[in-house]
């Protein structure tokens, strides 16, 4: 029910898939899957594929299950928000369909694919608990991690195994908390919640994830404008021994809380009781 699964989702994108490594001649890639790592849907790789050619690995990024748990005994937000993280890792190739006709498909696995489907899930959780590349994940979910697991797919067929498996882990993420009463109108990724509004910032501005803010920004709800708070008057009535106090502050200040604003002032303190002279405040 939140930004805050969009917020995981790019954050992952961007520690499998660094931006500043697109377009670089040898990239060192977080994964075997190099560039093939892709936000919720895999895109048409029919053209990356070369026919009869190795397969080649994919990564998919998605949020499945999520839930959330109130910070308070009676109820009520900001939830503790644990979120299914899903990655679908498959090697993808050329498929014989019969009449000499191909289509990009999934293989049956064998000793090697399998290794490689193996060493990808290792290179994941290297990727984002432990690499520089993942920091602005850890930011996000301080690596609070929990029940992770991996189920193989098999042919619908034979039900022979696939070279492809869904692994997913259970994390925490911080609610979406939204600006209560901005004193300014807000633009931009400051109309976002955090903590996507975080994650987005970090990025580069070339980044996919960076796109996909600026456009949830442009026409996102923002809570109405709020009035500031520049002055705090204080009174005190200070009434001298034997003396009855009338409910009226015969002492005042103004206290500024915007750096401009200030002034004071005295009301005259009547201390005409034998040995106490009348005394006027400066």
């Amino acid at each position: 029910m939140g930004l805050y699964r969009t917020a995981l989702r790019l954050a992952t994108l961007e520690a499998l898939r660094p931006t500043g490594l697109l377009g670089q001649a040898t990239p060192s890639w977080p994964t075997l899957a190099a560039d093939w790592v892709f936000d919720s849907r895999i895109d048409p790789l029919e053209d990356a594929l070369i026919r009869g050619g190795k397969p080649r690995a994919a990564i998919v990024v998605f949020t499945d299950g999520d839930m959330g748990y109130a910070g308070q005994h009676r109820g009520g937000p900001p939830f503790r928000r644990i979120v299914d993280l899903c990655f679908d890792i498959s090697q993808i190739a050329w498929e014989p369909t019969g009449d000499n006709e191909y289509v990009a498909g999934v293989p049956l696995t064998d000793a090697e694919l399998e290794a490689d489907l193996d060493r990808i899930e290792s290179e994941i959780a290297l990727a984002l608990l432990y690499a520089p590349g993942g920091k602005i994940w850890r930011q996000l979910t301080g690596s609070m991690v929990t029940d992770p697991r991996t189920t193989p797919h098999r042919d619908s067929e034979e039900g022979a195994r696939l070279a492809w498996r869904s692994m997913v882990w259970k994390v925490q993420v911080p609610d979406d908390s939204f600006e209560a009463l901005p004193l300014t109108n807000l633009v931009g990724l400051n109309r976002l919640p955090q903590p996507l509004q975080g994650v987005a910032a970090q990025l580069l501005e070339s980044s996919y994830g960076s796109v996909i803010a600026a456009a949830l920004g442009l026409s996102m709800p923002t809570m109405p404008l709020g009035t500031p708070l520049t002055t705090v008057t204080l009174g005190q009535e200070v009434v001298p021994p034997g003396k009855t106090a009338t409910g009226t502050a015969n002492l005042a200040g103004e206290v500024s809380l915007d750096g401009v604003t200030s002034s004071s002032e005295a009301g005259e303190l009547d201390f005409s009781e034998p040995g106490n002279p009348l005394v006027t405040p400066t």
